[in-house]
């Protein structure tokens, strides 16, 4: 991929650029952009046909940039370097290197990482090198605005082309435009990156005939006729098939040549060029195509392959290849490039692999790739060699290098076993990026291939996962508990804790009989380590929350966070948490963890710290935290590619804004929820999906409607029941059907068998909806006292039960005709839940008041309540004194997004400057 510094002022003059004939549309409209980049900056994927005029457009575009003061950096990727790990990525930030020292520490160590700058240590996190190239875009353009072009940038490691969406992602508020080039029909990184899209088409008929009468003097006008009809104004098209039809007169050779594709006949046109060079000089030309390296260095290469009579340049240049300069040989155009590699028998590039291979030997990735290209069959060093480059790879944070080695070295390795392990591997390294159908067709290859036992176990469980069905749980359950007494047998105590914790949250979801559960349960206990290992708490909780329950609440409330180093752990613990209702314990290992997966970059764990945090909030009733956390986490998912953590966040939302009073809005995330999870088939998710539904209605006051979404998750009989899930729902439930003639004898009935769970778990959550459920349920003659002491017995942190519970006690107060004494309870339970950003409830709670005769005034919307998620979530940070770099790392945006948002949030909360933000924002920011 070659680089080039900022465009002089008026070099290339855009008049004077070829191929721009009828373009002054696209081009006026690049122009738009540019002349607007001082305020509004952003990212634009160009795509069109090969030969379609994008480089042109682009060229043109820049110079006019760089004559009105704006800083181009250009760069060309090439397709001999898509498997070198961020060979793209140094190419594109190679004239910014030398602000390296300006990154915070962390960055900036990642970044060198990556780039092979600095000895490889822990690898880095993808998206904490994307942060690091973020900070160096944004530096670059506090000194005025800028313009990045790509072209070509289909051919772009996948590496960096994560890397570079990630930042065209967040560049809307930077004086930054990033134009990124890509051919129709070949896959890039950049396809569904949530980018811009400006599509280039052919030329007008009436530009298409203009420029092809420049180009075919001498060509009759059939013949001119067919080739209009063949390029589809296509300018290069129109530029090359001119010289290929001249002496062309035989209508049956011409038809043949029509019957190509375009993109086809357009490389068999330049690959006729080569037809004029002599051996030596084809050579030359086909090091050239299958390396993008010094000329030299191609030289060198030829003459291993041909002998000291591959002389130099001067033939290639001189046949219109290409131009040549001091560190690069240029082709044309990348179809001249493919088309000399079309053209060349498979046995003469084999040869020139291997020579080329030899040539570059210090250069150990370059070099392995082309000894892999030379190579016949199995042959076991170069596959070794090549699961050294993924290691390599993956050191340097490139998985997708490291995934496209260690597959290459499977396919060379002939023992099955080896070849089996490094297949999966391959997998492993899939999942991580994402990739589900992929790592599902090598994690099946792998098996086939002959796996052992934990690691045949482990590819089992993910292949039913990603078939969405997860129908085998009992029969995966088995398998790895099996695998793991080997692994104790053994002495490998540390792998048996990590072999149960890929398994630990979809036993939560597996309706597991008891036995199974039971037996896993003892496995877990009986491998030696500390009782409060993360991984076997997170195991036990969701294995069997009820029957483990007390045993990992009791493990958890002598644990701090300050004590596990991990923010990997630190999650585990958080879920353990949540799965044994104890959302209060867990929630500050959640945050640690999400402050640790954040300064480490490691979005796709921290997209699920976020939402196990967001449902935490929901469970708690504070709500705006809920609505914050759930938002980030959505974006993230989407981000990482991490496709079943998106309907979690989208619940957590819907219900947060349900909350809120936005019951339409909820049920269009619950609707995108639903079209989320049909295509995958996970049925094991419907239970949270009609958890959501029901406390939606809800929080809207469709009480029946809540009756009959939430009652199912308490049949055993339906589709939608959920063992564990129901002890989120009990006090819902019991809202539901006391307002929504529901089955209150049923009702008690459940209320009595929690009761019995809550004192065998003992986590407060269940003992504030048993107790809540316990008062609104009974007779008149005890209630009094039960709503007495389920209000005086609420433990902190837990509210929006206390407030629920005055609510309800002040409508039954109300029912016996004691309207004054109804009113402190109302009053307080308003009070409460507008604190917690739960304007619905606040809603009814003031009605009621309102009702007992007491001139309550309508609730005034807070202004708060008119930012976004992100606004908020920004202004929350800027409360708590963080700078607007402190806010630009912490959510991975730059520094003057950050400071846009703020910008933009003053006005709305009706203040002028950042020390009033945490008055504005009360009381949110007391919770």
């Amino acid at each position: 991929m070659g680089a080039e510094g900022p465009v002089a002022e008026g070099r290339g003059s855009a008049e004077a650029l070829p191929g721009l004939v009828g373009r002054e549309r696209e081009l006026g409209w690049l122009l738009g952009l540019v002349k607007g980049v001082r305020e509004r900056g952003g990212a634009l994927v160009v795509r069109g046909d090969a030969g379609i005029g994008k480089s042109v457009l682009l060229a043109a575009a820049s110079a006019e940039a760089g004559r009105d003061g704006i800083r181009v950096f250009r760069t060309t990727a090439v397709e001999s370097e898509t498997r070198l790990p961020f060979a793209g990525l140094h190419q594109f930030l190679l004239p910014l290197l030398a602000r390296l020292e300006r990154l915070p520490e962390v960055q900036r160590h990642a970044l060198e990482m990556a780039l092979g700058l600095a000895p490889r240590e822990v690898a880095p996190d993808l998206f904490l090198i994307g942060l690091a190239t973020l900070g160096l875009v944004a530096d670059v353009s506090a000194e005025g605005p800028v313009l990045f072009v790509v072209d070509d940038a289909q051919w772009i490691d996948s590496s960096s082309g994560t890397v570079l969406s990630f930042v065209a992602r967040r560049l809307e508020m930077d004086p930054v435009l990033m134009w990124l080039a890509v051919r129709t029909g070949v896959a890039s990184e950049f396809d569904g990156a949530g980018l811009q899209e400006y599509d280039v088409g052919g030329l007008s008929d009436e530009a298409a005939a203009a420029l092809l009468d420049s180009r075919g003097h001498g060509l009759s006008a059939g013949i001119k006729r067919r080739i209009l009809a063949e390029a589809l104004g296509n300018p290069l098209a129109l530029i090359e098939l001119p010289t290929a039809a001249r002496g062309v007169t035989s209508d049956v050779r011409s038809s043949q040549i029509g019957s190509l594709p375009l993109t086809a006949r357009l490389e068999r046109t330049f690959a006729a060029k080569l037809d004029g060079l002599d051996d030596d000089t084809q050579a030359l030309v086909l090091a050239a195509a299958l390396e993008d390296s010094e000329p030299a260095e191609l030289l060198r290469a030829a003459r291993a392959v041909r002998g000291p009579g591959v002389r130099g340049w001067d033939a290639v240049v001189a046949a219109g290849l290409g131009t040549l300069t001091p560190d690069r040989f240029r082709f044309r155009h990348p179809l001249v490039r493919s088309a000399v590699e079309q053209a060349t028998p498979r046995d003469d590039r084999r040869a020139m692999h291997a020579a080329l291979a030899d040539v570059l030997a210090d250069d150990l990735d370059r070099s392995i790739w082309h000894r892999a290209e030379a190579t016949r069959g199995y042959d076991e060093v170069v596959a070794a060699a090549l699961a050294a480059a993924a290691e390599r790879a993956e050191n340097r944070g490139a998985n997708d290098a490291a995934l496209a080695a260690i597959e290459r070295s499977a396919s060379l390795t002939h023992e099955a076993r080896a070849r089996a392990l490094r297949l999966w591997q391959a997998a492993m390294l899939a999942l991580e990026l994402g990739r589900w159908q992929e790592s599902s067709r090598l994690f099946a290859e792998s098996q086939h291939a002959g796996l052992p036992p934990y690691e045949h176990a482990e590819a089992t469980l993910w292949m039913e996962t990603f078939s969405g069905t997860l129908s085998t749980g009992a029969a995966i359950l088995d398998a790895v508990t099996r695998v793991v007494e080997g692994l104790v047998a053994q002495g490998d105590d540390h792998k048996a804790l990590q072999a149960l914790s890929r398994v630990a949250v979809r036993t939560y979801w597996q309706d597991l009989d008891d036995d199974t559960r039971r037996t896993a349960t003892e496995v877990a206990r009986s491998i030696d380590g500390p009782a409060d290992d993360p991984s076997r708490l997170c195991f036990l909780a969701n294995v069997d929350p009820i029957g483990n329950g007390r045993y990992v609440a009791t493990q958890l409330s002598h644990m701090s966070p300050a004590s596990i180093d991990s923010g990997i752990e630190l999650l585990a613990v958080g879920v353990a948490a949540a799965a044994v209702w104890t959302d209060d314990l867990g929630l500050p290992f959640l945050r640690a963890a999400a402050d640790r997966l954040r300064a480490e970059g490691k979005l796709q764990p921290l997209c699920i710290t976020l939402g196990t945090e967001a449902w935490a909030h929901v469970h708690r009733g504070a709500v705006l935290p809920a609505v914050t956390a759930a938002a980030e986490s959505g974006r993230l998912a989407v981000e990482t590619s991490s496709t079943l953590y998106v309907p979690a966040a989208k619940l957590a939302e819907a219900v947060a804004m349900a909350h809120r009073g936005h019951d339409e809005a909820a049920r269009v995330l619950i609707a995108e929820t639903e079209e989320i999870l049909l295509p995958l088939g996970a049925t094991l998710l419907l239970p949270m999906v009609t958890l959501a539904r029901g406390r939606v209605e809800l929080a809207a006051g469709h009480y029946k409607d809540a009756y009959e979404r939430l009652k199912r998750l308490f049949d055993p009989d339906d589709v939608a029941f959920h063992r564990y899930l129901r002890g989120h729902a009990l006090a819902d439930l019991v809202d539901a059907a006391r307002s929504g003639d529901g089955d209150l004898e049923l009702v008690r009935h459940l209320v009595d068998e929690w009761r019995q769970i809550a004192t065998g778990v003992g986590a407060p959550y269940l003992h504030v909806q048993v107790s809540y459920g316990t008062a609104v349920l009974s007779p008149d003659d005890e209630a009094e006292r039960l709503f007495s002491v389920a209000i005086a017995s609420t433990p902190k942190g837990w509210e929006t039960y206390a407030a629920r519970t005055q609510l309800a006690y002040g409508e039954w107060l109300r029912r016996q005709r004691r309207a004054g004494d109804s009113r402190t309870p109302l009053r307080e339970a308003a009070e409460t839940f507008t604190a917690l950003g739960q304007t619905a409830w606040a809603e009814r709670a003031l009605g009621e008041l309102r009702a007992s005769g007491e001139a309550a005034r309508r609730r005034t919307p807070e202004a708060w309540a008119e930012l976004t998620a992100q606004e908020l979530q920004i202004a929350q940070l800027a409360a708590r004194g963080l700078s607007n770099k402190d806010i630009g790392e912490r959510l991975y945006i730059s520094h003057r997004t950050a400071a846009r948002h703020l910008y933009n949030i003053f006005p709305k909360l009706g203040i002028t400057s950042r020390n009033q933000l945490r008055d504005a924002l009360r009381p949110v920011s007391d919770f």
